[in-house]
């Protein structure tokens, strides 16, 4: 007796080192799986449970497992919510785009409606400027306008050629006035030195 009560003495202790190994391993697990949704959702990226149990190096059966539902309830809240929060951002991305899409129609209709009502101001310049091409009597003053702008353009080059003239003759009148004012003042020079 005494050597099979030697026996069960050693194989006793055994199990219950086993199960203290085995709880602290499942405590360091869990610690990790905190840890990687942590990490997780600080990214504002959706993860998935195949994310935190890489992130934690951990298995699918111990995020699972009923002896932790409030493991379990944690990873799944935290899942949720990543993806919720993504669902959001692409929802709200989307309401901006298809808001600049209206704001872009309606700022594209009204510049629309001003175009139209600068064309119709302009034909209606333009239909102005047409009559005034008939004198009273009903004649047709395009010729006579043709003649006109001929000859501004005749006035305006004789213009611009006198002009030059007129710069010519007066640098041609300084330098003979400059010409009178060295022969005088050589004049005065020749009688006071005589």
């Amino acid at each position: 007796m005494t050597s099979t009560a030697t026996n069960r003495t050693p194989a006793g202790r055994r199990p219950n080192e086993a199960i203290q190994h085995r709880q602290d391993k499942s405590a360091e697990c869990e610690q990790r799986v905190r840890k990687a949704l942590t990490k997780l959702a600080r990214t504002n990226a959706p993860f998935t449970i195949e994310d935190v149990c890489t992130v934690a190096g951990v298995g699918r059966t111990f995020i699972y497992d009923k002896r932790r539902p409030e493991l379990t309830k944690a990873v799944l809240t935290a899942r949720d919510q990543s993806q919720a929060a993504q669902r959001s951002r692409s929802e709200q991305a989307l309401d901006g785009e298809a808001l600049s899409w209206r704001d872009r129609a309606l700022n594209a209709e009204a510049l629309a409606k001003t175009l139209r009502a600068t064309v119709k101001q302009r034909d209606v310049q333009i239909a102005d400027l047409t009559g005034q091409l008939y004198d009273p009597d009903g004649n047709y003053l395009a010729e006579q306008n043709a003649e006109l702008r001929q000859l501004a353009l005749t006035l305006n080059r004789n213009l611009s050629r006198i002009e030059a003239e007129n710069a010519r003759l007066r640098r041609s009148l300084e330098a003979a006035r400059a010409n009178i004012k060295r022969e005088r003042e050589r004049n005065v020079t020749l009688i006071t030195s005589s």
